[in-house]
Formats: structure tokens, C-alpha cells, sequence
């Protein structure tokens, strides 16, 4: 998981205008069951934008960074529409009110979104799915402020959350600091709904942990240790893998958490790409 910045210049106009027109008539409803059913009639419309949120991520799933492209794409509800899950399944009210509020959309792979069952036969997957933290109180038509809840999903939205996700050299996601309780429950509910350490995400990661450790060869092959015996072939060849490095930690390339988890655990944090920081403090 990295940042995902939320561009609303690709937003088309229209659309917008659109949805506000829903959003308007939602608004004037009379009861749940009236909005529940006037959300499922206008279902279609999140799906309209789908290419949009998928440039915004490179084509990757906002989640798990896979650029799947035989499956579906959905287009996932952070804070669910119609009903809200904790983690024992209590039910609750969805937030109607983002149903049609582009910045709720967050574009989803198939594993990481619906239910699937796992290898012990436990249910995985997003779905209706928004664990708070206990003692936590939820949004309501009513009540609106989500500001006050502490949701233990990370959002790859918010510049701060993809910082707690790490991986290691298995391909398994683990948290950036274990020793902080909030940072290991947060990532723990995170993997567990999001199904991040799915057989066919954690291969692919070791994949790309491979990947970027035989390019740490090279870079530390093209420069001698000692600085003054640096050929101008070395400053060639460092030049060159540099930006290898660069194309492997940028947010365009597939699972590019992994690659700078790599260089980091090589102390070559230097060498990660991370441009999508600079929309993040804009």
C-alpha cells in the first residue's frame, strides 16, 4: 500500500454535476429502507468513474498495489454505503450520505474487497466490513462528523496510514514499528479484511523483493567503496541503476511498497522514489 492522491481534476465536470442532483434527492428521503433502495438504483453511477480512480493509482489496486488485469475492478466504498460491519459482525447503518462522494471511492481488486474463504476456511475480504476501535462512536445520518472515529483499516488515502504497512522479504505484510500496539492492531485488521497476505500477493512480492535486491548488487558493485577509485564507467554504471531503483520504488510500478521496503532494509532508503509524498503535503 502506498499514498493515493485524490485528484479531482479527473473528475469529470458532469458527473459531478450529477451526482450532486442524486446526493440532493437522497437528502429529501423519508426513512432507510427509501435510501438503501434509491442508492441501488443508482449503483451504476460510482462504476462511470472507474478510469478515473484507476489513473490516479497507475492502474495498480488502491489496497494491494496488484495491477490485476483479468479481474473485475470494483469500485470500493471506504465507509460502506448501506450497512457497516464491526469485526464480530455487528451490523450497523451504512453511510448513505457517501454513497455518492467520489472521495469514498477507493478502486479494489476482487481478493481484497469480496468474500472469500481462506485456507482455515475463515471468511477474508472488505465487503461490508469497517472495524472501529473499541469505545469508538460511528457517523449517523444524523450525526455526520466522521471525524471522531478511529478506523482500524489503513486508507491508503491518508498520507499517514501506508507508513504503518510494511513487508519483508517473504512477501508477508507486517507492521512498520511492532512495538507500537495501535501501529500492530491497525495493520493486523488491515491484512486480516483486505486479505493482503493472500498466497498470490505475497508471491508476487517476494518476486519484487528479488527483483530489487539483485539491483542493490549492482548499485553496490558500480561503486567501490573507496571514493576516489570510482571510474567514470562507475558513475555510468551507478547512473544506470539509480534509475532502475527510481522505476522499481515509483508509484506506478506493481507492488512498489515491497521494493522500498527492500532498500530500506539495505539502509538505501535514499534511493526510494516517492513522489506521491509531494501531493500528500501540498
Amino acid at each position: 500500500m502506498i499514498y493515493i492522491f485524490q485528484d479531482q481534476t479527473k473528475i469529470p465536470a458532469a458527473w459531478l454535476k450529477k451526482v450532486a442532483a442524486l446526493q440532493a434527492e437522497l437528502e429529501h428521503l423519508p426513512d432507510v429502507d427509501a435510501r438503501k433502495a434509491f442508492i441501488d438504483r443508482h449503483s451504476v453511477v460510482w462504476g462511470e468513474i472507474k478510469n478515473q480512480l484507476l489513473e490516479m493509482s497507475a492502474g495498480k489496486c488502491w489496497y494491494s498495489e496488484a495491477p490485476d488485469a483479468v479481474s473485475d475492478w470494483h469500485v470500493d466504498h471506504f465507509r460502506p454505503k448501506k450497512r457497516a460491519l464491526d469485526a464480530d459482525r455487528t451490523e450497523h447503518e451504512g453511510y448513505y450520505w457517501l454513497a455518492f462522494d467520489w472521495k469514498n471511492y477507493r478502486i479494489a481488486g476482487s481478493y481484497p474487497n469480496s468474500p472469500h474463504r481462506d485456507e482455515t476456511g475463515v471468511t477474508r475480504g472488505k465487503w461490508d466490513y469497517f472495524p472501529l476501535a473499541d469505545g469508538c462512536g460511528r457517523a449517523s445520518w444524523n450525526n455526520r462528523d466522521c471525524s471522531g472515529e478511529v478506523c482500524l483499516l489503513l486508507d491508503p488515502t491518508n498520507p499517514e496510514d501506508p507508513k504503518l504497512l510494511t513487508f519483508d522479504e517473504t512477501g508477508l505484510p507486517r507492521p512498520s514499528a511492532p512495538q507500537v500496539g495501535v501501529v500492530k492492531k491497525r495493520v493486523a485488521a488491515t491484512v486480516h479484511f483486505l486479505n493482503l497476505d493472500h498466497q498470490r500477493l505475497v508471491r508476487a512480492r517476494k518476486q519484487k523483493w528479488r527483483e530489487t535486491s539483485d539491483w542493490i548488487e549492482e548499485l553496490l558493485k558500480a561503486s567501490p567503496p573507496d571514493p576516489d577509485a570510482c571510474t567514470p564507467q562507475d558513475h555510468e554504471r551507478f547512473t544506470r541503476v539509480n534509475r532502475k531503483l527510481s522505476e522499481l520504488t515509483a508509484p506506478s510500478s506493481p507492488y512498489a511498497a515491497t521494493a522500498r521496503a527492500c532498500l530500506e532494509a539495505h539502509g538505501l532508503s535514499a534511493f526510494v522514489n516517492r513522489p506521491e509524498e509531494i501531493n500528500a503535503a501540498a
